[in-house]
């Protein structure tokens, strides 16, 4: 058997082995020096291996990352990347148990935002959804242009809109505890056969044994599993780029009097002015503050 190049897809890493999807196989590649030093591998990555002549693989070169979600890591004061190359970023609340917390959500799309990955609001359990509850959401979100979908796990209601949404490529999804997620992922490809978790009466929150993110065979394309992403913190820590991942504040940010302007305290903010006339959420624009306030806080601790 001579040595041969291969195109193939990250599925797992796991210590020194990278789990690489070629065709219909599965390698199980050795990592080579510089990509242990300078360039984690995750999930999703697209890689080339090396075959050699006694069945065994090796990673050789990876291509450059068209999307990636990431989470900021206290540990080291970076972020890190959690899956790569995501087609679309669906991020599950539902209508009761848990209830829905906007700082979620809105962390969700900002870090979606800052790894350039496009994302949908699924609104899950709307057999169990207050009057109002929807529209309250829908007037939050669809004026930045962000697509919501209403289903129910339980009636299949609202599954094949989602369905639309997936082809080939990497999907991911991302819910709290509860939400109603893993049964929403077995009513899209029934072969997943997640098991569902419940919410714990004691915390209110449901059990999350995954400690890897991975790939699973879904539909067409793959899901990534994206464990402890329930309370995540936003990955980036520079105060302009945060800006740029609230749609609404970018739009109106160039109107500012000051440049760069935090949009919190400066006088002439154009984004506060958008916000006293409705245009932008005053649910999203708390959000903001609150992460601005943690990238603030992270500041001082690298000074100290």
């Amino acid at each position: 058997m001579q040595e041969r190049l291969e195109n193939g897809l990250v599925v797992r890493v796991t210590g020194g082995e990278v789990w690489v999807r070629v065709g219909t196989e599965t390698l199980a590649c050795s990592l080579r020096g510089r990509f242990r030093a300078k360039v984690p591998v995750v999930a999703g990555d697209q890689v080339s291996v090396l075959r050699d002549a006694t069945g065994g693989a090796r990673l050789e070169t990876m291509q450059a990352r068209t999307s990636w979600l990431s989470r900021y890591v206290e540990r080291g004061a970076t972020e890190r990347v959690v899956v790569a190359n995501i087609e679309r970023l669906f991020v599950v609340v539902a209508a009761t148990d848990p209830p829905i917390r906007a700082g979620f959500i809105d962390r969700v799309l900002a870090s979606a935002e800052w790894g350039h990955i496009p994302a949908s609001i699924i609104f899950n359990k709307i057999d169990l959804a207050g009057s109002g509850q929807f529209d309250a959401l829908r007037m939050a979100y669809e004026p930045a242009g962000y697509e919501l979908v209403e289903t129910s796990a339980i009636r299949g209601s609202g599954i094949d809109r989602i369905a639309q949404r997936i082809g080939h490529g990497v999907y991911a999804f991302v819910g709290e505890s509860g939400v109603g997620k893993s049964s929403l992922l077995n009513r899209l490809d029934p072969k997943l056969e997640l098991v569902v978790d419940d919410v714990t009466e004691r915390s209110g929150r449901g059990r999350h044994t995954t400690t890897n993110s991975q790939l699973f065979p879904f539909r067409e394309g793959f899901l990534a599993d994206t464990p402890g992403m329930q309370t995540f913190t936003f990955p980036g820590s520079d105060i302009d780029a945060l800006a740029a991942c609230f749609r609404e504040i970018a739009a109106v940010e160039g109107e500012c009097r000051y440049h760069p302007c935090s949009h919190s305290h400066e006088p002439g903010c154009a984004v506060k002015v958008a916000l006293e006339a409705g245009q932008i959420p005053l649910s999203r624009y708390e959000s903001y503050l609150e992460i601005l306030a943690g990238i603030r806080e992270r500041a001082k601790h690298r000074q100290w």
